[in-house]
């Protein structure tokens, strides 16, 4: 496995891990709403870290196969939360702005890691 993924899935592990612990910190403050939001981060680096797994089984050992197919699905998938995000806009749907810019945010981060990650270990 390269570096530049190892590094990725390392990231991806570690994030979803912060997420978690600090999703149950917030349930046992009874701030129901915040834990919420803490789950669904660590849902989108979950989906990220699977993705990063697809994009190593088609990139087939090729480094920069595995690069553009996982920057498309980074760009791909997300076109569904900004739609969402839109939606939610026009109808004054603060909560779910909220979780869709939560989700936008989240993976921008997850894209500037993953470019790090592979220009550090060029």
């Amino acid at each position: 496995m390269n570096d530049a993924i190892k590094r990725m899935n390392q990231f991806l592990n570690d994030q979803i891990e912060l997420c978690r612990k600090e999703e149950k910190s917030l349930q046992a403050d009874s701030r129901k709403d915040e834990a919420d939001f803490q789950k669904i981060k660590a849902n989108v680096y979950d989906i990220f870290r699977t993705i990063l797994s697809a994009a190593q089984k088609a990139g087939s050992g090729d480094l920069e196969k595995t690069k553009e197919f996982f920057l498309l699905k980074a760009e791909q998938i997300p076109a569904n939360w900004k739609a969402a995000y839109e939606t939610a806009k026009l109808h004054d749907d603060t909560k779910r702005m909220v979780i869709e810019e939560l989700k936008l945010n989240t993976i921008e981060e997850i894209k500037k890691e993953f470019l790090r990650c592979w220009e550090e270990t060029k």
